[in-house]
């Protein structure tokens, strides 16, 4: 429901107060249309822009100041996350007259349900491959950007960027248990709580992937790239 169209529904609805609720701590994505709706590279830049401040509302007027564009175009796109409930309503106020919607995220992380790929129909498959498209995308502007900030200033910095990219063969108890451990590892150092953010913190972004390689190999196992 964007801001012109909460007119209307404030107009002739109950009146009643929105239920306050809290992003999940992860959302499960198992069907074919919510796939498509972060597919998106508007929709989902909506999304990573809200999950940076989940315990605050946004309107479509600060979600446009955020990305630098302006409001008239991420309507649809509001409208399509909220559909698949990807955000929600968190409450509304009158501005000059008009019923003004805020939205908050309704998880705080995405995942794709196995059952979903598996055997998966051209459909899902160009979807899957749009999302890693915009995600690979942001993430190599966001390396880029961070690099020419200057922030990066010698091998000892503490801030020095970690690049790796590499390929080892791992029996798949092996690898399930390094996934574990990742997990872990990410739990410790992340946190979804802003009071939990210590003084002085500043934004790392990362990206973590672990995947079967699709071909046969013999390379060396202990072969890596840093």
């Amino acid at each position: 429901m964007n801001d012109q169209a909460a007119v209307s529904a404030a107009t002739t609805g109950s009146g009643e107060d929105i239920e306050p609720f809290e992003p999940l701590a992860e959302r499960v994505i198992s069907d074919v249309e919510t796939l498509k709706a972060i597919s998106d590279p508007v929709r989902l830049r909506i999304l990573e822009t809200m999950v940076t401040a989940a315990d605050e509302a946004w309107t479509v007027k600060r979600l446009a100041k955020a990305l630098g564009t302006n409001t008239t175009k991420l309507y649809h796109h509001i409208n399509i996350l909220e559909e698949r409930d990807l955000i929600r309503v968190a409450g509304t106020r009158v501005v000059s007259g008009i019923i003004e919607t805020s939205y908050r995220i309704s998880a705080m992380s995405i995942r794709l349900d196995r059952s979903l790929l598996s055997g998966a129909g051209a459909d899902v498959r160009s979807s899957v491959h749009d999302v890693l498209a915009v995600v690979f995308d942001s993430v190599r502007d966001e390396i880029e950007r961070g690099l020419a900030s200057g922030m990066v200033k010698s091998e000892d910095d503490p801030l020095r960027e970690l690049l790796v990219r590499g390929l080892t063969m791992l029996h798949p108890d092996r690898a399930a248990e390094l996934r574990r451990r990742l997990r872990e590892l990410l739990e410790e150092f992340d946190t979804d709580d802003p009071s939990k953010v210590e003084p002085g913190a500043v934004p790392f972004g990362y990206l973590l992937a672990i995947y079967p390689f699709p071909e046969s190999t013999t390379t060396n196992p202990e072969a890596s790239n840093d």
